[in-house]
């Protein structure tokens, strides 16, 4: 799993950075957004993202990674994934803005990556 804990911190950070990005066509960023209309969304969000990069981290920290490190990002890639209805947006990724497509690399790849980490937990030291 040593490979797939820096594979999900960087779908976690890419998750993050994406909230941050203009939307594009004089939208602000995701996260002006939610911070002016719904902050309880924003917090959701920003915990979809930062719980998988946090235990990432932690496993990179101190080794070896633990199954409950792969459910944790799998949970918080999930809940991304179910808060921005990604399915519905996977047949027009080339129509939406740098922003979504990077959340749509980033929720997707962290689930398989984190489904991954679930089924092959790193080996004990």
């Amino acid at each position: 799993m040593k490979n797939l804990k820096v594979v999900i911190l960087v779908f976690g950070i890419m998750g993050l950075v994406s909230m941050f990005l203009p939307m594009g066509g004089g939208m602000p960023s995701m996260f002006s957004l939610f911070m002016e209309f719904d902050k309880f969304q924003l917090i959701l969000m920003l915990a979809a993202f930062g719980v998988p990069t946090a235990v990432s981290a932690m496993g990179l920290a101190k080794p070896p990674a633990q199954a409950w490190h792969g459910i944790a990002a799998l949970a918080g890639f999930a809940l991304a994934a179910v808060k921005t209805r990604i399915w519905s947006s996977i047949g027009s990724i080339m129509d939406v803005p740098l922003s979504g497509k990077l959340m749509l690399i980033a929720v997707v790849g962290g689930v398989i990556t984190s489904i991954m980490a679930v089924v092959k937990p790193e080996a004990k030291a």
